[in-house]
């Protein structure tokens, strides 16, 4: 399998949402940013899978009295 990059977006910044803490930029949670490098490609995949997901609860979370688009605003 390939190798596969990191989906940081160089714009780190920490918060809670839903009493998770993740980063804004990539969405990932901290051990994972800090583990990516020693992660096998397996599990970067279920990372990178998980994401979407997460993209929509923080939109929502942050939007509560909207639905979500079709198109996530980028």
């Amino acid at each position: 399998m390939a190798y596969l990059d990191s989906p940081c977006k160089g714009i780190c910044h920490s918060r809670k949402f839903d009493d998770v803490l993740m980063c804004c930029g990539c969405l990932r949670y901290p051990e994972e940013v800090e583990g990516w490098f020693e992660m096998s490609d397996t599990e970067r995949q279920r990372v990178l899978k998980e994401l979407p997901h997460r993209n929509r609860k923080q939109w929502t979370l942050m939007n509560p009295d909207k639905e979500f688009p079709e198109t996530a605003p980028e």
